[in-house]
């Protein structure tokens, strides 16, 4: 029986770093391990976003992979939960210097990428205008209850990501090796995999659909009064008053639903792709929300699958409804050919994240369902081939 496939799912506290160790052949035909390395980054948000952690991982990363490095390196969208790792490695004394051969980037990552897409631009121009109005109203009136919408913010920041994606664009690798993929790309030229085929499902090229409509922005002065003198909306007993009416103001003014809404855009813009090893079928998602789960379903593209990377950290939004979850995980497949799902979250750097009624779900359609949170660097997944 030939070596298994190991998928190591780090715990970056709340982020994405995956090592996927797949038995392949090299040019003499003789046996040797490849490597996929999946993201590395986490949030910045309290002990969640501690670089210690990422330098660690990495340098377990190093280790494991030797001197012929990391194959290929995905980066799935551009937020700092899963891109800020390797440049937080690359600025350490001393750097840890991991070898890469090729990068994929999601395709709205390339540099001429809204040349190319004058709707996707406009949608971006938009956001980023959206972003800045709510950030400094954020700043104007600080307060403990704006924790999850600066969480938002923070990751979501324009500048971070972009020195990060940067650094994976333009020093991972040669230019030549770095590629911006999108659902129909032939990613058989673009890898040196021998007996691995890989099959993007997510992002189309053009994501100018993801950006839904913003809602309008209250932020005058007298925003909180408006609201509390016709809403007519009082704090539960025991609730610290400005607290409350912070957070009745912050949703009245449109902050915190036009943050969700950046943010779910770039989500949407997550690669979504398959590895097919002798048999097997691995799903690693990003953080897809629904609409992209729809995308694929109307594409024709989600098909039964052995092993899931759950998406958007264990989110409500980040797996479809059953309908469509069906065609990746049918909840009729017998027990002993049920996959094993995997959710990289942390606890209490969202609200409701991870989503107890979605993880209830996956483990009555996976006959497991493993988290880095009960992980001390991280947690190890053995798939067998099956041809």
């Amino acid at each position: 029986m030939s070596d298994p496939i190991r998928i190591r799912l780090y715990n970056v506290r709340f982020g994405d770093a995956i090592l996927v160790s797949i038995p392949d052949r090299d040019e003499a035909d003789e046996p040797l391990t490849r490597h996929v390395l999946i993201d590395v980054g986490n949030v910045l948000a309290g002990e969640a976003g501690d670089n210690d952690v990422l330098a660690r991982v990495l340098s377990d990363v190093r280790d494991r992979v030797g001197e012929r490095g990391v194959d290929l390196y995905v980066m799935t969208h551009e937020h700092l939960d899963h891109v800020q790792g390797m440049l937080v490695a690359a600025r350490q004394t001393p750097p840890i210097e991991v070898p890469i051969d090729s990068v994929w980037l999601t395709a709205s990552a390339a540099p001429d990428y809204y040349d190319r897409f004058p709707d996707a631009r406009k949608k971006l121009d938009e956001s980023l205008a959206i972003y800045d109005a709510i950030e400094r109203h954020v700043a104007a009136s600080p307060d403990e209850a704006d924790r999850p919408l600066l969480t938002l913010l923070e990751n979501n920041n324009p500048n971070r990501t972009k020195d990060c994606v940067d650094h994976l664009r333009l020093e991972l690798t040669t230019e030549d090796r770095v590629h911006f993929v999108h659902r129909g790309i032939d990613t058989a030229p673009l890898h040196p995999f021998r007996e691995t085929t890989f099959e993007i499902l997510a992002p189309e090229e053009d994501t100018s659909d993801y950006y839904g409509r913003f809602r309008p922005m209250a932020l005058g002065a007298d925003a909180t009064l408006a609201v509390t003198a016709s809403g007519g909306v009082v704090p539960p007993s025991g609730v610290d008053t400005s607290a409350f009416y912070n957070l009745v103001e912050r949703r009245a003014t449109g902050a915190m639903t036009n943050a969700l809404a950046i943010d779910k855009a770039k989500n949407n813009t997550s690669v979504v792709f398959t590895i097919r090893w002798r048999g097997n079928v691995l799903l690693f998602t990003g953080d897809a929300e629904v609409k992209s789960w729809k995308t694929m379903a109307r594409e024709g593209v989600l098909a039964p699958v052995d092993f899931i990377k759950v998406s958007h950290h264990g989110s409500h939004n980040g797996t479809p409804e059953p309908e469509i979850l069906d065609l990746v995980l049918p909840a009729d497949r017998p027990v002993a050919e049920q996959p094993v799902a995997a959710v990289s979250t942390w606890l209490d750097t969202y609200n409701d994240v991870p989503h107890d009624p979605t993880l209830e779900l996956l483990e009555e359609r996976c006959s497991r369902v493993v988290s880095t949170v009960e992980a001390d660097i991280a947690r190890e997944v053995e798939i067998e081939a099956r041809q």
